[in-house]
């Protein structure tokens, strides 16, 4: 879940039929510097950014309306920010208002070039982990953390699971799509055992000898598969490769004890 940030300027009272409104607007402290832009929203006074820092906090920020227009969804980028003046908001929304206020905007967004990502070596095997629960994506993390939301503007794959010495239990999924319970054991990187997937209408991938990917990545193939029911798929082979895939935090959702 992430964490909402929620930041003030000193309130603005105005009067709606009578009634007190009380308008709440971001503050220029804390801005943050760095994040992955999750949405662009041009407005009738600025351009408005919600953007997810590296701690996975989120934040709605004021900016030129030239950044609305950019490509910037899903990307990492370094913010600069400056003072500019904006329609008040006492204006609301009349196009013939002149009433101005001063606010931080972002000027700029520059895109970040995406990390390298680190080698595997013999000490980073899924194999040679302590025993525990873990999620691996197939995205390349700026940091250790990785937001829900950074997770949703990035999409990709997701392996979440719990290892108790060689044996992986854990469901292996895209994110906003179809997953799958996956069990076996693990050698090095790769886990080999059996899958089971529970979907109302779920088709069988492969019921013969021939292995089929589960998806579009090719991380997960699936062979053996018997139709149970209209909402359950059993494949009696399954091989999940997590060699290209990285380490980030194992997140709020528990892995299964068993598929």
């Amino acid at each position: 879940m992430l964490n909402q940030k929620t930041r003030f300027f000193p309130s603005i009272a105005l009067s709606v039929f009578g009634l007190p409104l009380l308008l709440i607007q971001p503050s220029a402290a804390q801005q943050p510097t760095t994040g992955t832009i999750r949405s662009l929203n041009a407005g009738d006074r600025t351009c408005y950014v919600e953007v997810v820092n590296d701690q996975g906090e989120q934040f709605t920020e004021f900016a030129n309306f030239e950044i609305c227009e950019q490509n910037l969804v899903g990307q990492r980028v370094q913010l600069t920010y400056e003072s500019g003046n904006i329609q008040a908001v006492s204006c609301q929304g009349n196009p013939d208002c002149a009433d101005t206020e001063t606010v931080m905007l972002i000027t700029q967004a520059q895109v970040l070039p995406a990390p390298t990502a680190v080698p595997q070596t013999a000490s980073s095997r899924v194999q040679n982990l302590p025993d525990g629960n873990y999620r691996y994506w197939s995205g390349t993390p700026s940091g250790s953390v990785v937001s829900d939301d950074a997770l949703l503007a990035n999409g990709g794959a997701t392996f979440t699971f719990t290892k108790r010495g060689n044996a992986i239990t854990g469901i292996f999924g895209y994110v906003d799509g179809e997953a799958i319970c996956v069990q076996g054991q693990v050698n090095g990187n790769t886990v080999s055992g059996n899958a089971v997937q529970t979907l109302r209408g779920a088709n069988v991938i492969s019921a013969g000898e021939t292995f089929q990917s589960f998806g579009p990545s090719g991380y997960l193939q699936l062979r053996r598969g018997r139709q149970v029911n209209p909402e359950v798929v059993r494949y009696g082979s399954a091989q999940l490769n997590l060699n290209r895939l990285n380490r980030i935090n194992a997140g709020s959702q528990v892995p299964p004890r068993g598929c």
